[in-house]
């Protein structure tokens, strides 16, 4: 007799093999052309030896002889900004170049905010523009800052700097450290590789801004020099911010507000949408600044007060700034969620070192992990009730779990009961073949249910919380070495999870007594 859970798991594969074909043969009949935009123009440039044709939006206005280059976000549509630029026309020559990826031959351009920034200033150059204004627009902002900030930077050219929802200084952007973004930005490249290959996404992964190039960009992205450049900025500068945005913090503009002396910051109520629904409002403050600028009322940073100018030069002080939240939040929540598939001590760990970095609450990092082993060790208790010992022979499970495993853990239930899922939660390699047999014994759910969220709800927050605890004096090396980031990280998190697996258990007389029980076996098996 056929087990219904292997005719389900038949069923499952069947059903997903006709959808990927199904998707494969959308994305190969229905291939959509790209539009050129009425106001999509082009220009040969050479730069840093790359022949470009960069593709930029112009609209102008009547009678216009300033120049207004909006430099757009790297993960929105550039065409995003044509009603900003639409409700300016009458102020300004606006020009929003989009950022290439290649050059004319085929070959990629870096995608560096130095490589970016010599773009714009080729391209002004090119069209000849002798009174520019800039304006960043998320990551945009990068861009201008690293160009204004380049000791080389025309001062004349440039007359003014306007930011709109922009980024800034490292210490605000995602974790707050380069390394650690750097290797989470890594881990996008299987994460999209398995999403456009491997689901049935019926071509809808080809018109989402998550691609290779964006995942590129943000790698090539180096913001450790950011805050030297916005320093070296002299031109005046303002600052626009939705007070509700979840793409950028308001407390990203108000730092920005802090190094640039000079600059002047106006919020609106509203989100990071506000820029679409009523661009009139960012149009209005813009085309004030100008006129500011242009009657020499607006203050550069040789003027800015003296006072600003000193709160400019103190270093970053991050017990002052609010925890993430938005969309960065909820990124952050499903990758430690996630990242307990792979290893539940692991995944606390590293819940604990982002808490005691500043970057998210406690309770937030708390419920990334608990929602994620709640899901994970659920599914091997179901996959073990619905399909049985077969599961055992099944990749990758035969690599982690021994037939001694499973026969001892079967034992402990008929002696124990469902209790044992309680213990065992502090108890690491017994969880998986634990669970498993819980399912393959047609243990009662609720009944195994109610053990566990005891057990979890007890031993998710005591972990997360003594990961913090011990790795917020570690990770001081992080801010000190930031060169060296990349193999002091991996050393803190091995040494926290030593302290917690082997030293922490040593405390207590039951721990000892397993440690020595290990050891002799280590011992039998090693020098006999």
């Amino acid at each position: 007799m056929k087990s219904p859970g292997l005719s389900f798991i038949r069923a499952f594969i069947i059903i997903y093999l006709a959808k990927m074909i199904l998707s494969y043969l959308i994305q190969f009949s229905f291939t959509a052309e790209e539009q050129p935009n009425k106001y999509q123009k082009e220009h040969y440039l050479n730069v840093d030896d790359h022949d470009i044709e960069l593709k930029y939006l112009h609209v102008s206005g009547w009678d216009v002889n300033r120049a207004l280059i909006i430099l757009p976000d790297y993960l929105d549509n550039p065409e995003i900004l044509l009603p900003l630029a639409e409700s300016l026309a009458d102020g300004f020559d606006v020009y929003i170049p989009v950022y290439p990826t290649s050059d004319r031959d085929g070959n990629s351009v870096p995608h560096t905010l130095e490589f970016r920034a010599s773009v714009v200033d080729t391209f002004s150059d090119e069209l000849a523009m002798s009174d520019v204004n800039l304006l960043g627009y998320g990551y945009g902002g990068l861009v201008a800052f690293n160009l204004l900030g380049a000791p080389a930077t025309d001062f004349e050219k440039y007359h003014s700097l306007t930011l709109l929802s922009s980024f800034g200084p490292v210490e605000l952007h995602f974790l707050g450290n380069h390394t650690i973004n750097l290797s989470l930005y890594t881990l996008l490249y299987p994460a999209v590789t398995f999403v456009k290959y491997f689901t049935p996404h019926m071509g809808w992964f080809d018109h989402q801004p998550i691609q290779y190039s964006f995942i590129s960009t943000l790698r090539a992205l180096d913001h450790r020099e950011v805050r030297n450049d916005i320093r070296n900025i002299g031109q005046p500068v303002l600052i626009l911010h939705p007070s509700k945005d979840n793409y950028v913090s308001l407390s990203v503009a108000e730092e920005n507000h802090r190094l640039l002396p000079q600059s002047y910051l106006v919020t609106h109520v509203g989100g990071h949408n506000l820029i679409q629904e009523r661009p009139e409002l960012w149009s209005n403050q813009i085309k004030w600044f100008a006129d500011l600028v242009e009657g020499g009322e607006a203050q550069n940073r040789a003027v800015a007060d003296r006072i600003r100018t000193e709160m400019s030069e103190a270093p970053f002080d991050a017990s002052g700034m609010d925890t993430i939240g938005g969309w960065t939040l909820f990124i952050i929540i499903l990758l430690l969620a996630v990242s307990t598939m792979i290893s539940e001590d692991l995944a606390c760990i590293a819940g604990g070192l982002i808490v005691a970095s500043g970057v998210i609450d406690f309770w937030f990092a708390v419920l990334g992990c608990f929602s994620g082993i709640l899901i994970a060790d659920i599914s091997i208790y179901l996959m073990g009730r619905w399909i049985g010992s077969p599961v055992l022979r099944w990749v990758p499970f035969r690599w982690f779990i021994k037939s001694e495993d499973v026969e001892r853990a079967e034992r402990l239930f008929r002696m124990r009961g469902a209790e044992i899922i309680f213990i065992t939660r502090f108890l690491p390699g017994t969880r998986l073949p634990t669970y498993l047999v819980a399912g393959m014994l047609k243990t009662k759910f609720l009944y195994f249910l109610g053990y566990f969220l005891v057990a979890i709800t007890i031993w998710t927050p005591m972990l997360v919380g003594l990961s913090a605890l011990i790795g917020q004096p570690m990770l001081h090396y992080l801010q000190v070495y930031q060169d060296y980031a990349m193999w002091i990280l991996p050393v803190i998190v091995l040494v926290i999870y030593l302290i917690i697996k082997f030293i922490m258990p040593l405390t207590t007389v039951s721990g000892r007594r397993r440690f020595l029980v290990k050891w002799e076996r280590f011992k039998e098996r090693c020098f006999q």
